[in-house]
Formats: structure tokens, sequence, C-alpha cells
């Protein structure tokens, strides 16, 4: 007489067997095996790099961005060119000294003169901590000047490793 297998407790095995590190009462499901955090661990580490990598990028952009560089005159065609585009933001951040509040003041100037400048290719003065070099002005709007022509002394000074103007409150030169 044959009689059929008989089927394993819940909780067991086939012939008694349970799997493993599973070791349970009697009666008891087993656990599920736990779950890895590799790809956790994986994904913080990458997400860590790029975050890292994201920053660095940002800084060095934002240091180079500056505007100046380690040529004086660069810096100096670059105060040319804010000024010829009416960009006050750049004529501050060009400068030694002048802070963001200045803007709105230098925008006015700016529109309100009409003012258009050349830098002059005369040799300029230079040293390792300070440079000067002409500027040739124009106003379109002129007020008190007959002729509207004016001449400047642009003059840089370095603060930290960068060039930078030395200029007025109303982002002319001082």
């Amino acid at each position: 007489m044959n009689q059929p297998p008989q089927q394993p407790y819940y909780g067991q095995q086939p012939h008694g067997q349970q799997p493993y590190g599973q070791q349970q009462p009697y009666g008891y499901p087993p656990q599920p095996p736990k779950k890895s955090r590799t790809g956790l661990i994986v994904g913080l580490v990458v997400g860590l790099v790029v975050l890292l990598g994201g920053g660095t990028v940002l800084l060095v952009v934002l240091l180079s961005d500056s505007g100046t560089s380690g040529n004086p005159r660069d810096t100096a065609q670059q105060y040319v060119d804010a000024v010829n585009n009416k960009d006050a933001e750049r004529i501050v951040a060009l400068s030694c000294s002048l802070s963001p509040q200045y803007v709105d003041g230098i925008r006015e100037e700016l529109t309100t003169k009409g003012v258009e400048m050349t830098l002059s290719p005369e040799e300029g003065t230079e040293s390792a901590a300070s440079a000067g070099f002409w500027i040739d002005g124009k106003l379109a709007n002129p007020e008190s000047y007959e002729d509207g022509e004016l001449r400047y002394r642009l003059n840089l000074g370095t603060t930290g490793d960068r060039w930078c103007v030395t200029l007025g409150a109303l982002g002319m030169p001082a």
C-alpha cells in the first residue's frame, strides 16, 4: 500500500531541511532574505561625486568669470567694453572696491551721459601691483563739456591674484 508523500509542514522544506540562515521555530514562516544595500551605497557615492564635481566646476567658472586676467591691458579693455555696452554689473565686477549698491547709479550715469570710450594704444605704466592706461571718452549728451571729448587715466591695481580697476562711485575712473 502506497501512501502519498506527506506535504512539509508550514515553514519547513522537504525532508525536514530549512534553508541555511533561516532557522525558525517550528510553525513560523521563514524570513525573507535581507536586501542588499549595495545599490544605495553606490548611488550615494555617485551622487556625492557628482555634487562635489559640480561644485568644483561652478567655483572655477565663477572665479574665471570675474572678468580679469593676468594682463592689466585686458582688464582695461574689458572695462571699456562694459562702459560702451552700459553693463553696470560688469563695471562693478571689474572694480577694486565698488559694491553692487552702485549698479543703479552707474547705469543712470552711463545712460544720461551717453558715454563712449576707447582704450588708447599708447603704452601704459605697469608694475607688479599697479598699472595705468589712457582712455578717450566721448559724451553723446555733454552738459558742461564744450566738445564732449574727455581723457581719463584708468588706474588698475591687484586684489589677490587679479587685476581690478580703481573707479569712483559712478563707475568712471577716479
